[in-house]
């Protein structure tokens, strides 16, 4: 009967180490992009111990999902593949590219206008990946500038 419970209790214990995601990596896509724009690392190993179906709840409680679920679908979809557009809600770029390398607000004819600064893998093992330092890449980068203007994308300047 002891030997009975330990099984159920070392089953139970394999079952939620699996259920929850131990790195953010082994997270399916929408949820990676999640756990990247939650706001501390705090709240981002919080995610990670989340169950899968408790997840959406737990973004709920961040505020997160109803950015997500208040973004026209075609910013959600493309986000969702990693796509940027002109005309964009802001969070659908976070979604899509993760939190900027670098952030500075200017002001621009006396309007304020958020530009945001992200680096690119150009080569190596996270080739087309978004990352914080170029020092990330562990090869090649580049740097891409999104202009905001009043939440929306006003501007994306491409590497050269």
């Amino acid at each position: 009967m002891a030997t009975s419970r330990f099984v159920h209790a070392s089953l139970a214990l394999l079952l939620a180490t699996v259920a929850c995601a131990l790195t953010p990596e082994r997270l399916p896509e929408l949820d990676r992009r999640f756990y990247y724009n939650l706001p501390t690392p705090s709240t981002q190993q919080d995610f990670l111990k989340q169950p899968a179906s408790e997840r959406q709840d737990y973004l709920e409680r961040q505020g997160l999902w109803q950015r997500w679920v208040g973004l026209p679908e075609s910013e959600r979809e493309a986000a969702a593949s990693g796509d940027v557009q002109v005309g964009f809600h802001e969070f659908a770029l976070l979604m899509a590219w993760g939190p900027p390398a670098d952030t500075q607000v200017r002001d621009v004819n006396d309007r304020p206008i958020t530009q945001h600064t992200y680096i690119r893998c150009t080569s190596g093992p996270k080739a087309g990946r978004y990352v914080r330092n170029n020092l990330d890449c562990d090869g090649t980068s580049n740097e891409t500038k999104v202009s905001i203007r009043n939440d929306i994308v006003s501007e994306i300047e491409y590497a050269r």
